[in-house]
Order: structure tokens, then C-alpha cells, then sequence
């Protein structure tokens, strides 16, 4: 295993044991398509899309050499992201759950066992399918196309939230999902194992990987399989992602030469979802365009906010009962080359010493049914509630 190494006070040796071993509250963890990333460092920034390369310029100046950034983008644009300066980075290998970590995440899911957090389920939500059947109404040929839901728990902590505990069973759980622990101010962490890739650009090369369109997984396999080819055939599915898949290519377009678009998405499940999945690859125009940069551009696309953008995001703000906060924004990192990677932050928690927030979203477009989007959001919940000890 050739691991790339930063002068770091992290020994080698006990990284290759077990990478979890080494992350600390306030670190910057990350394993994803892009391999693993632990950043630590004690400097941080806030800057958006409008400002970034002035805030970067006026810290670093103008040279050649960039900082290591990582960090997460809040969900509302032109609000200020939260990022660390990374000292140190430990760059390997994407990560495995340790072997138990996958039977970890199921037998601690009832509630009640030591160590499980108390939110229990709440599938009667009438707040959200009232905002599903208010925003039904808003759709027209020529305005709102598109809009994403969400809803939202919170639960009291009686201790502190063990993260690397919680990391080893989302990665034992969710092993091609991109799980993460990013810091936030006020001592908070983001958790999550998110299916979905923003960007990832490795020297010239930018990939996106956008997903839209759900249905829930079932138990029984036949009925999972059906329910997958069903997806593939849906008229409502496939427009939705559709589009997600425009937007993205729009800008992408903009920024890379030779894009490739498949014409038609593909399946891709999670231990709880089956998604409409398309990936779009091109190569930049100009090299000097960072990872950070392009998570910029994209973000939100419509596959969390809804489109046409602006007009998404002032109805989410109007009916959704609780801000979203850094969920369903954006989290990863840029190197000093610019190379890095970047997901969409769904699937998971804002942790405190005290409380655990979590949120789960679902695409209305014109078609959608109130309550079969309430329980998409129930199955969406599923990902993060298992690492937190909780009953689906």
C-alpha cells in the first residue's frame, strides 16, 4: 500500500493499522471515489463563490502554491462555507468498515440498546405532505419546474456522540458511499456516507456524478429488482432527472471541453435507496480551475434544491419547518495541485455534544404523490439512523 505523505506529527505505521485510530474532533475526514483524505490543521476560513479567490489571494497571495482546503458549502447560496486550513494530510487508499461494522450498524438499531441514540421514527408527518400538496400547485411550463423537500429530527445526546464509532459503521454499512466527518464552528461535526459525487477533478479531468430520481429498497428480492427496472421506466423519474442532468451539463459545459453526457441514466442502489444515476466527464478548458472551484459552480444543483434555482430555493425557505443548514450543501477538499473531490452532504448528521440533527429530502416535480414522498424520505433516513443506533 504507497501511501502519499505531508511532513505530519500522525505516524505512518498506525495509519496503515487503522485510519479511524488517527482522526480526532476537529480533523477533516474524508474516503470517497478519490481515495482517503485526514486533514488536520488550526487555521480556518469562510468565504462563497463570490469570494474565494480573494479571500484565498489575500491569505496565501498570488503564487503559485495553494492551500489544502476541506470543508462543506452550506445548502443556501452565496452563504459563507466553512473550511480548514490542512497542516497535515494523510492521503491513502479509499477506507473499509471494519468487518463487524456492517452487523454493528444492524444489531444496535433498536431502540433502547446501550448506546442508541433516542430519536424515534416518525412516518406521520402532516407538515410535509402539506408543503408536498402546497408546492404542487406552484409548478408551471413556464416557471417552477422543479422543487426539493425536506424534513428534519433532532434528538438530545446524554453523552457525547463517539464519531469514529459512528464513521466504522456508516463505512461498514455504505462502502461505495463517500463518508465523512468535517468540523463545524461551534464545536458541531458533520457526519454523513452520501451517495452522491458533486465534482471530482483529477489533473485536467472533472467527473460528476449527479443522482435524481428514488425509490426505496424492499427486502424482498424480486420485489427490489422489479421496483429497480420500474425506476429505470418512470416517466416522473426520469424527467426529474433529467433535469439535474441539464444543469449539470450546462456548467460543465461552460468550463470543460469534451463532455460526455450518456443519453440515458443508470441504476445505482445504497443500502436503502435504488437511484437514476448519470455520469458526466470532461476536460477543463483552463487548468487552473480547482476542485473548489467547480464544487462552486455546481452547487446546489437540482437534484437538492430544484430548478429553476432561485425560484427552488425561496419555496424551500417558505415551507420547510427548520433551516437546512450545511445539509444538502456540499463537503470534500482541494489539494494544493487543485485535484479533490466534493459530495453532496445528504445522508447525514450535524452532531453537538448534546443534540444530533438530521434531515432527509425528496425531488417534487408535477406527478409527485404527498405521501409516497414522505416515505422516500423515511427510506432516506435509514442511512444515517442505522449509524446512529436508531430503528429505520
Amino acid at each position: 500500500m504507497t501511501l502519499q505523505l505531508a511532513p505530519a506529527p500522525i505516524p505512518s505505521a498506525a495509519w496503515l493499522r487503522d485510519p479511524l485510530a488517527e482522526y480526532r474532533q476537529g480533523d477533516f475526514l474524508m474516503s470517497g471515489t478519490a481515495g482517503s483524505v485526514l486533514g488536520r490543521g488550526t487555521k480556518t476560513l469562510r468565504m462563497n463563490a463570490a469570494n474565494s479567490r480573494n479571500v484565498l489571494s489575500e491569505h496565501f497571495g498570488s503564487g503559485p502554491q495553494r492551500p489544502a482546503i476541506a470543508g462543506v458549502l452550506p445548502f443556501r447560496p452565496g452563504k459563507n462555507g466553512e473550511f480548514l486550513i490542512m497542516d497535515t494530510t494523510l492521503r491513502g487508499p479509499r477506507m473499509a468498515g471494519p468487518a463487524t461494522a456492517a452487523g454493528a450498524a444492524h444489531g444496535s438499531a433498536s431502540r433502547g440498546q446501550r448506546g442508541g441514540t433516542p430519536m424515534a421514527p416518525q412516518a406521520a408527518d402532516g407538515h410535509y405532505t402539506d408543503a408536498v400538496a402546497a408546492a404542487l400547485k406552484r409548478f408551471s411550463p413556464s416557471g417552477l419546474q422543479k422543487v426539493v423537500l425536506a424534513r428534519s429530527r433532532s434528538a438530545a445526546l446524554p453523552a457525547p456522540l463517539d464519531i469514529t464509532a459512528l464513521l466504522a459503521r456508516l463505512l461498514g454499512q455504505n462502502p461505495s458511499a463517500h463518508v465523512f466527518a468535517a468540523p463545524l464552528p461551534g464545536n458541531k461535526t458533520l457526519v454523513g456516507a452520501s451517495p452522491e459525487l458533486l465534482i471530482r477533478r483529477s489533473g485536467t479531468l472533472a467527473l460528476s456524478n449527479p443522482l435524481a430520481g428514488s425509490v426505496p429498497r424492499c427486502a424482498d428480492p424480486v420485489q427490489d429488482a422489479a421496483n429497480a427496472q420500474a425506476l429505470l421506466r418512470s416517466a416522473k423519474d426520469l424527467h426529474e432527472h433529467a433535469i439535474v442532468v441539464d444543469m449539470v451539463a450546462a456548467v460543465m459545459g461552460g468550463l470543460c471541453n469534451g463532455l460526455v453526457v450518456p443519453p440515458r441514466p443508470e441504476l445505482v442502489c445504497t443500502d436503502s435507496m435504488w437511484h437514476l444515476s448519470t455520469k458526466l466527464e470532461g476536460r477543463l478548458k483552463d487548468p487552473e480551475t480547482t476542485s473548489l472551484d467547480l464544487a462552486f459552480a455546481l452547487h446546489p444543483t437540482p437534484a437538492v434544491c430544484g430548478w429553476p434555482t432561485k425560484m427552488a430555493c425561496d419555496l424551500i425557505e417558505e415551507l420547510e419547518e427548520s433551516a437546512r443548514g450545511f445539509y444538502a450543501g456540499a463537503v470534500g477538499w482541494t489539494d494544493a495541485a487543485g485535484d479533490g473531490e466534493w459530495a453532496v452532504s445528504i445522508r447525514c448528521a450535524e452532531v453537538s455534544n448534546d443534540g444530533v440533527r438530521v434531515h432527509a429530502g425528496a425531488g417534487i416535480v408535477p406527478g409527485s404523490d404527498p405521501q409516497l414522498e414522505l416515505a422516500e424520505t423515511e427510506a432516506k433516513f435509514r442511512t444515517i439512523l442505522a449509524g446512529l443506533g436508531v430503528a429505520p
